[in-house]
């Protein structure tokens, strides 16, 4: 299997994918009755809160111990919670919190955008209590924003009449942001700014050491390039193993 393959943010997605395909079909019961508060769609929930949690403890800083199921258990929790939050928050927006305030079409996106982005930020609240990689403002910003874009999809449930057309892209997405900034910090040796950094500060002590030398070396070729090109392969083969 490629590393591609292996990469927490494309497990995850697949993942978050056949969750918002379950959870539009399995969708549970209703302990309530909209437009008041209550518990709705019970399952929904659970099934993305158990791809976040399996991420939290498979790619969480250590997947062995009991603090890492620990802290699985509670990013499923948080999870269900945020979806609930979601819900309740998209139905008092699209019903009587802007009753009067124009067109249903417009309240449905507002309540999408909003509920998405609620959703989206205590879905990343819970996971990151765990995973430190997480608490960056780029992966909170990133996936709370990608929540509340995604979430516009809301008025595309009424029109094709199945949650999937939400679901499936918003789920999928999250999970894929959340995977993408979860890798553990031991696993980022090669691509860490500490690794960049070391590289760039050896490249450009290569650039002196090479540029000293060229400046020194004299091929004798009456060629401008050809003498550029004999000066840099003479520089490139005496001195670069002084670095190394």
């Amino acid at each position: 299997m490629s590393a591609r393959l292996r990469h927490p943010a494309f497990i995850l997605s697949v993942l978050g994918l056949l969750s918002g395909l379950v959870g539009s079909q399995l969708i549970g019961g209703n302990y309530g009755a909209a437009p008041g508060p209550g518990i709705y769609l019970v399952l929904t929930g659970l099934w993305f809160g158990l791809v976040v949690g399996f991420g939290v403890w498979r790619f969480g800083p250590d997947s062995s111990s009991l603090t890492s199921v620990a802290g699985a258990v509670t990013a499923v929790l948080t999870t269900w919670i945020a979806w609930e939050a979601a819900v309740n928050v998209a139905i008092q927006i699209d019903g009587p919190l802007l009753e009067a305030t124009g067109p249903s079409a417009l309240k449905s996106y507002v309540a999408g955008f909003v509920a998405g982005a609620v959703g989206a930020g205590i879905t990343w609240t819970g996971a990151a209590l765990h995973v430190p990689s997480l608490r960056t403002r780029v992966a909170s910003l990133s996936i709370v924003a990608a929540g509340a874009i995604l979430g516009l999809l809301l008025p595309m449930t009424n029109t094709y009449d199945s949650g999937a057309v939400l679901l499936i892209p918003w789920q999928t997405a999250i999970a894929g942001l959340l995977g993408l900034n979860m890798l553990p910090l031991r696993g980022r040796s090669r691509s860490s700014p500490a690794a960049f950094a070391s590289a760039a500060d050896q490249a450009g002590r290569m650039f002196d050491v090479c540029s000293d030398d060229v400046r020194r070396f004299n091929c004798g070729n009456s060629d401008r390039a050809g003498r550029v090109w004999c000066r840099l392969r003479r520089c490139h083969l005496g001195r670069i193993r002084r670095i190394n």
